[in-house]
């Protein structure tokens, strides 16, 4: 094992820290205050979401839950030094898997409202996150 990072290293903490940050602050946002928001409420009241048991509640939670599961599988990899060339990334994969599928929910909410600008906005997102998905199976296979 050895005792100090390389450069290259960085690249992977990058990654992770913009994932717990960017899916951390959406989480917090979603679970504090508690309840669902009226924006929410407006944005897809009149959608065929709403008429699901609960009403909006499985979608929105939904999103809050697998934000959070990003968030916390993205800080776990930091801690188990994941961000060093040489151990594995598993835990950083998941969370980078976990987004594009935060990120195709995300989309298809914004289509269904007619949202287009924000629609292509998430599929750059999800388009980005998947780069860096095969950035990290690269590198792991390489090292």
């Amino acid at each position: 094992m050895k005792k100090y990072f390389r450069l290259k290293d960085l690249k992977f903490l990058a990654i992770q820290l913009l994932i717990a940050v960017t899916f951390g602050l959406a989480a917090i946002a979603k679970w504090f205050p508690p309840g669902i928001p009226d924006h929410f409420k407006n944005q897809f009241g009149d959608t065929w979401l709403a008429s699901l048991p609960g009403d909006l509640f499985l979608p929105f939670y939904t999103i809050a839950v697998l934000e959070a599961a990003a968030f916390l599988l993205a800080a776990a990899s930091i801690f188990k030094l994941e961000w060093l060339s040489e151990n594995s990334k598993t835990l950083l994969k998941a969370s980078l898997v976990v987004s594009l599928f935060i990120f195709v929910i995300l989309a298809y909410g914004l289509r269904l409202v007619g949202e287009f600008q924000g629609t292509a906005n998430t599929f750059f997102y999800f388009g980005a996150t998947l780069v860096a998905l095969f950035l990290v199976e690269r590198e792991e296979r390489i090292d």
